[in-house]
């Protein structure tokens, strides 16, 4: 029954979404860079972040919360790859966040997880596979695939090139990866509220 309520949720929220920004089309700049659809997933990605942070210093077992900090940091990359800073009026801030410079510190970062990763490969793959089974690994999965159908819309591979239905298309994405983060915090924080393979990881 859990299963069922959760599924006509994701059902109800992914119809938002969709009668939303369809009904804004046609309004001028909605899918423009910086525009309302950028910013809406720009607001998905950093909750997105948010929600994996939390949980990652929430969690009380190592090989999680080095799965969870890496959950955090790929919301942060995609979030970073996302927002156009160069429109901003801040020469330091633009710097920092585009070109060789954020590809330098951003490498790191994931560097500095991948160091804390091999101290516990074995243990972390293990979390990573039976998270890929859970609800919150379904959906982001899932995003995947809308982030996929949008960079074959950005080439013109499926359909005319589109910048509307490639935007809409990651709406998708973002908005899921923002609700895998959320389940899985939600089941942290309310175990017995949740179906049972809401998002918890095997305790090592």
């Amino acid at each position: 029954m859990k299963n069922t309520s959760w599924g006509v949720l994701l059902i109800i929220v992914l119809g938002i979404n969709t009668v939303v920004w369809l009904g804004l089309k046609n309004r001028p700049g909605i899918s423009a860079e910086n525009g309302p659809m950028e910013n809406f997933q720009a607001v998905c990605l950093a909750i997105s972040f948010l929600l994996w942070l939390t949980a990652s210093l929430r969690s009380k077992n190592y090989s999680e919360t080095i799965l969870l900090s890496a959950l955090a940091l790929f919301s942060l990359t995609f979030l970073i790859l996302e927002v156009d800073t160069r429109s901003f009026d801040a020469q330091l801030f633009n710097k920092l966040f585009n070109g060789k410079i954020r590809n330098a510190w951003l490498g790191a970062l994931w560097l500095v997880v991948g160091l804390f990763f091999s101290r516990s490969a074995k243990l972390t793959w293990a979390g990573f596979r039976h998270w890929m089974k859970t609800w919150s690994g379904i959906l982001m999965v899932v995003s995947g695939a809308f982030w996929i159908a949008s960079g074959l819309i950005d080439k013109g591979i499926v359909g005319q090139k589109d910048f509307y239905h490639e935007e809409l298309m990651e709406t998708y994405a973002t908005l899921l990866m923002a609700l895998s983060a959320g389940l899985f915090l939600a089941n942290q924080l309310f175990p017995n509220d949740l179906p049972p393979k809401s998002a918890n990881l095997p305790s090592n």
